[in-house]
């Protein structure tokens, strides 16, 4: 029985640790970490709705005739090419989080409506070219069609969009090994 108890208790700290949110989980009066390379950037967009940008290699030197291609929602929303100075702009845009993909790099900016923007906002971009990019979310790339873009990004999508459920699924799928070990130990005792 005592050991049931532990079996129970133990399931239940599982579940609750899979649903509740990091920030909970974080003790409180901590100052935040660092924020990540990988995570958007504020950009505050240019009248009409136009991004400018610059794309380099690691060095420095500017990429000219560089396709751009930029993304929102598992689509494609812009597509540009750099000119001899390495410049794109993509007019039409609004607010959001979008990625700016080329074939040799990418980048994850937030962009802001002209006069929205935090004070941090910078009014343009720089997408560096040959980084060795390590992340753990999938994303097209410039030139991959549209019916395989969001092949392998949609199931990720849903269980990010529903992290209750994902939670739920988690919690039963550890709890149910559990529940069936204890009615197994309390087959195992005297009959009366």
């Amino acid at each position: 029985m005592r050991r049931r108890n532990i079996q129970t208790v133990l399931a239940a700290i599982a579940c609750v640790g899979t649903i509740c949110p990091p920030s909970l989980a974080a003790e409180a009066g901590s100052t935040p970490a660092a924020e990540p390379a990988s995570m958007a950037k504020d950009v505050a967009l240019r009248p009409g709705g136009v991004l400018v940008g610059q794309v380099t290699d690691q060095q420095g030197a500017v990429r000219a005739g560089t396709p751009v291609s930029i993304w929102q929602n598992e689509r494609e929303v812009v597509t540009t090419a750099t000119d001899a100075n390495g410049i794109f702009a993509a007019q039409g845009l609004r607010g959001g989080q979008y990625q700016v993909l080329t074939p040799q790099g990418q980048a994850l900016y937030r962009l802001w409506a002209p006069e929205t923007a935090p004070p941090a906002a910078t009014d343009s971009v720089v997408v560096v070219t040959g980084q060795d990019l390590v992340r753990g979310q999938w994303a097209p790339t410039v030139g991959t069609p549209s019916w395989a873009a969001g092949y392998g990004g949609r199931w990720l999508d849903w269980v990010r969009s529903h992290p209750y459920i994902t939670a739920g699924v988690v919690a039963a799928a550890i709890a149910a090994p559990i529940a069936v070990a204890a009615t197994d130990d309390d087959d195992d005792g005297p009959s009366s």
